[in-house]
């Protein structure tokens, strides 16, 4: 145990080396490397030490696996009235820290309130008193869910605009209800949370609400049954951006789509913010009253399409940002080609990397990646992604996939057009409608052209035949 020395004698720095060599003697080296070396101390003032930590990730997972070392350490250090602050970098670029203090407490502070409510509010709530409900109010919203850590990309880029739109001015614009609908790990979810964490941080409103619709569902039948129905419905009323998720969940639950369609009156009529998900677009949801579906269609529907390759690589990029932590091109390039269709999955590769590099004290490179994720990472020749083919036909060409999807006609462009039909058409179960949609949205007449253009050219030893070998061998590497 180190020596406990006067408090006065302490500087920031000092009492975090202090603390680094008695957590350094408890854990392994690479975890120490990985989690304790990035962290910076900032301030120490009485028994406070301030340390700030380059991501929300970081602080979670520092919290979820070592803070009894770092809570154990700083009274050895300090002493027993020993407390900790995390300095959250949540955006680098910017350079604006966001401080949280431990025990964990959602506060708002003072600062945070817009000017309009320095003296008196809507209906003459003091200043003090929109702040005390802000911090009352049960939200039920994930706080890491925020527009800094959400992709932007082609696959989501009108309902991140819309969404962004109605966390500065909700209530107050065109996008009344704004419906976000795409399948299953899209980010759905973060996006409509992330509206709600966006006008809360701002105070634009006192109560902001997510539920999901199951939760909806199952508490309207509880107050039906315990004679609190017009308490249930009174709540749902007094809600200024009420956020849904999953409403496909509705469906065929004809009580229920009667009270929301009661609530969704109410709070339009008064312009209160109405935010929904679903899976699906809100006319392909079967079950659902035509009444309903009416006023869902009011305001604005945007879809989120699994993320391109681009996209993917930088939620990975973004995550790994997040932690912290750098990996190699050749295991970020392996889990954007293959974990394709869900960008839930692709955060869940790195956070189990990451766990396993802090519990096998390895090195993160292709091998250990590859054995990590097999579990999630499983593919065959036939389960091969048109965006892997995609990959390493452009490779071998020298082309882009914007080239290889548009109308252009060059030789190299329209040869790699060729060979990517043919070689989706051998490869994978694909339909040839799904192929030409693919490569540019062509039907599937130039599909079948590509096949027998390619198929002539390859007959026999041929040039043809050794670039579709070596293409192949290229997918295989991709795939691996």
């Amino acid at each position: 145990m180190l020596q406990k020395l006067p408090k006065s004698a302490f500087l920031e720095h000092q009492v975090w080396s202090s603390c680094l060599e008695t957590i350094k003697e408890k854990i392994n080296p690479l975890a120490f490397k990985t989690w304790f070396l990035p962290i910076k101390p900032v301030h120490f003032s009485g028994n406070e030490l301030t340390i700030e930590v380059p991501s929300q990730f970081f602080y979670e997972w520092i919290e979820e696996n070592y803070s009894s070392y770092l809570k154990q350490t700083l009274k050895e250090v300090i002493g027993p009235e020993a407390k900790l602050m995390y300095s959250i970098v949540m955006d680098k670029s910017q350079g604006q820290p966001v401080t949280i203090e431990l025990p964990h407490q959602n506060t708002i502070s003072a600062e945070c309130l817009p000017e309009k409510t320095a003296h008196s509010l809507a209906g003459g709530t003091s200043r003090i008193d929109f702040e005390r409900n802000l911090m009352r109010f049960e939200t039920h919203l994930n706080t890491k869910y925020t527009f800094e850590t959400l992709i932007r990309g082609d696959c989501n880029s009108l309902a991140f605009a819309a969404s962004k739109s109605v966390a500065q001015n909700p209530g107050q614009n065109a996008f009344n209800p704004l419906v976000i609908y795409g399948g299953v790990g899209l980010g759905k979810t973060h996006m409509i949370q992330a509206i709600g964490n966006t006008v809360r941080a701002n105070c634009l409103s006192e109560k902001v609400l997510y539920v999901s619709s199951e939760k909806f569902a199952i508490d309207f039948v509880n107050a039906i049954q315990n004679g609190k129905i017009q308490e249930f419905s009174s709540f749902y009323r007094t809600i200024d951006v009420l956020i849904i998720d999953d409403i496909q969940f509705f469906a065929g639950k004809e009580k229920t789509q009667e009270e929301i369609f009661h609530i969704f009156n109410t709070l339009h009529q008064a312009n209160k913010q109405i935010i929904l998900s679903a899976d699906r677009p809100i006319k392909e949801i079967k079950g659902i009253e035509d009444r309903l579906i009416s006023r869902f269609n009011w305001g604005l529907s945007a879809d989120i399409q699994p993320p391109d390759y681009e996209t993917r690589k930088a939620i990975i990029l973004s995550k790994l940002h997040q932690s912290g932590v750098n990996l190699d091109d050749t295991v970020i390039e392996f889990i954007a080609t293959n974990v394709t269709e869900n960008v839930r999955e692709l955060e869940g590769c790195i956070v189990k990397l990451l766990a396993a590099q802090s519990l096998d004290n390895q090195e993160i490179d292709l091998q250990f990646t590859k054995s990590t994720l097999k579990d999630i990472i499983r593919h065959t020749t036939k389960q091969l992604t048109l965006d892997t083919i995609e990959k390493a036909v452009c490779a071998f060409y020298s082309i882009t996939p914007n080239d290889l999807k548009g109308k252009s006609k060059k030789k190299e462009i329209a040869s790699g057009r060729q060979m990517a039909m043919y070689l989706a058409k051998l490869l994978t179960d694909s339909s040839l409608k799904t192929i030409g949609l693919h490569f540019g949205g062509r039907d599937h007449s130039t599909v079948i052209h590509a096949l027998n253009t390619i198929e002539k050219r390859a007959v026999g030893v041929s040039e043809e035949r050794k670039k579709i070998e070596e293409i192949k061998k290229r997918i295989e590497i991709l795939s691996m």
